[in-house]
């Protein structure tokens, strides 16, 4: 099922890189990707701004949308269990959460966020990924998920959000 590379790298993040700072960032982080967040974004984006903006929510509305249903789906199919669930060791800094672990739904929601922002805010583009690089890596460390899970949720967020983008291009060419 999983590789030892995949273990290596996890307890390397979650284990060899503890320190008291990242105990304290790490978890704001993950608080930080989580869906409710990006959704509280995209509605006062889609509801209160002018033009580009409200476009930028309700790009963003539609990318929370495909994406909570591709994770969904992959997660139950893939069925692999936290780390924090079959690693003795794992230190787990945050809630459990009892979901499957694969893909990493924070880390696909921060990708196709950062690929929708940087689509319309082309300048933020390097704090865009930058964000959701450490929204991704924060859930290794705070003990959620696998480097595959959140190699896999990154890949499906910039997918997501690249195919939102160029629907975006279409209507607003048309």
């Amino acid at each position: 099922m999983l590789g030892a590379a995949d273990i290596a790298i996890f307890q390397f993040i979650n284990r060899t890189l503890a320190n008291p700072v990242f105990d304290i960032v790490m978890p704001f982080f993950t608080r930080a990707g989580s869906g409710e967040f990006i959704f509280a974004l995209a509605v006062l984006l889609a509801v209160f701004c002018k033009r580009e903006k409200k476009l930028t929510g309700i790009f963003l509305l539609a990318g929370l949308t495909i994406t909570y249903f591709a994770v969904e789906y992959l997660k139950n199919a893939a069925a692999i269990p936290r780390p924090f669930i079959s690693l003795a060791d794992a230190r787990l800094l945050v809630p459990k959460s009892m979901g499957f672990s694969f893909p990493s739904g924070h880390a696909t929601i921060a990708f196709m966020a950062a690929t929708v922002m940087s689509g319309f805010f082309k300048k933020n583009r390097a704090l865009w990924f930058t964000i959701a690089f450490l929204i991704a890596f924060s859930r290794i460390y705070v003990g959620m998920h696998y480097a595959s899970d959140v190699i896999a949720g990154a890949l499906i967020g910039i997918i997501a959000g690249y195919c939102i983008m160029k629907t975006a291009d279409r209507s607003n060419a048309g």
